[in-house]
């Protein structure tokens, strides 16, 4: 009888139909963290529904305060070792960004509308406008590094520059955010990796994912004042 190991650390081992040599570990990350993004997204739209929470609503902490620390550092680790992804740049104008996109629908079946996109902020990047994405919501992982999270309560229409807040991210935070939340990122110091689940997934290259109001303000502007 064959015996063979199981480290949940390493997930399963390939014994049979490796699509690389030599053969990798497997352990279903990228599926997983598309499971985890659609449970924090649907739980926040429960309490929008119960009137607990505003639309849009923006929700952050440490996956730690959530018991999923080191879930999302496994998973983190393991998406990045079992499905390798080139990052392209710009992303959304910006030439500092570099992303890519897991398509839900060509990986897990034509029934599946969300997606999971990996950002790379260069150290220095602070012209990422301000935008929302009106058609999608967000679970974001804070995958590497360290950076600055902008968001304003105002809407696309309303928005004038003068009521901004920011909060820091660093390795291990989480971000929720529902669709319409005017919003942007910063890495003035050093480089930002981040794992964003999208629901449901727009294409890079559609109008529909992104839209900058008419008074454009990125986190430069915070630099001067």
């Amino acid at each position: 009888m064959l015996e063979v190991a199981m480290d949940l650390e390493a997930g399963l081992q390939v014994l049979a139909g490796a699509a690389r040599t030599p053969a990798v570990g497997w352990s279903g990350s990228l599926c997983e963290f598309f499971d985890v993004g659609r449970r924090f997204l649907r739980r926040a739209h429960a309490d929008i529904r119960s009137g607990r929470l505003r639309s849009p609503a923006f929700l952050f902490g440490s996956a730690g305060e959530h018991g999923l620390g080191a879930t999302l550092e496994f998973l983190s680790r393991r998406i990045d070792h079992e499905y390798p992804i080139e990052l392209r740049s710009p992303f959304e104008e910006t030439e500092s960004i570099a992303g890519a996109l897991w398509s839900g629908k060509e990986l897990l079946g034509e029934e599946r509308e969300d997606g999971l996109a990996k950002l790379r902020f260069a150290r220095g990047t602070l012209d990422l406008p301000v935008h929302v994405h009106e058609h999608s919501d967000r679970f974001i992982a804070v995958l590497r590094g360290a950076g600055r999270f902008w968001w304003s309560e105002q809407t696309l229409d309303q928005f004038d520059a003068r009521q901004i807040e920011s909060v820091s991210v660093v390795a291990g935070d989480v971000l929720v955010f529902t669709r319409n939340l005017l919003h942007t990122f910063s890495a003035p110091d050093e480089e930002l990796v981040l794992l964003s689940y999208h629901s449901p997934e727009i294409p890079f290259d559609d109008p529909r994912q992104y839209t900058i109001p008419a008074t454009r303000w990125a986190p430069r502007f915070a630099q001067l004042t």
